[in-house]
């Protein structure tokens, strides 16, 4: 899996984090940055050819102070879930907020899961509990009545945060991790 923020984004939370737990200034860690951007380039960005699944968060278009949408990738180069058929027996409300479509990624096609950051609580359990009783593998992440835990994250200044495309990311990866598990 290779986790592609947006250059912009990911400086955004990596000044912040160490502005606020390392006691660095703002000129500090964007020089740091600069310092390393060579490796970032030669070792990390190559990985994304490798990935399976390429996941991108984003800020939504209108309102940047809102919770990120995400956009997954899904390469079939592994067996992923049949979004297909889950989104297809769920309600049309999620519909606008969850998409699958088709794409083409670095030449070739690849599914497109995206979920945006105005999904709402019911939307994501809707979906994560279709999910979790298709699979199995999912069984010690999630339940039937869902799992208030997931999504859940710690931000930067120590509050706790719910983001429902983290979530739906955090079930994708639980289900490739766990179906490796077994297969190997």
């Amino acid at each position: 899996m290779y986790l592609a923020p947006p250059e912009n984004l990911r400086t955004e939370w990596k000044v912040k984090r160490d502005i606020m737990k390392r006691g660095y200034t703002e000129e500090q860690v964007l020089a740091e940055m600069q310092k390393r951007e060579q490796d970032s380039e030669d070792f990390i960005r190559p990985q994304r050819k490798f990935a399976d699944v390429v996941v991108s968060f984003y800020p939504p278009e209108a309102d940047k102070e809102s919770n990120l949408s995400v956009r997954l990738i899904l390469r079939p180069t592994i067996p992923h879930p049949d979004f297909t058929e889950i989104l297809g027996r769920g309600s049309d409300s999620f519909k606008p907020a969850i998409r699958l479509g088709l794409d083409r990624d670095m030449g070739k096609p690849v599914d497109v899961l995206e979920i945006h950051s105005h999904a709402t609580s019911e939307q994501v359990s809707e979906l994560e509990k279709i999910l979790c009783s298709e699979m199995p593998h999912l069984r010690g992440f999630c339940s039937a009545q869902g799992n208030p835990e997931i999504g859940k994250l710690v931000g930067t200044t120590g509050e706790v945060l719910q983001s429902y495309p983290l979530a739906l990311t955090q079930l994708l990866v639980s289900y490739h991790m766990m179906k490796a598990i077994q297969i190997y």
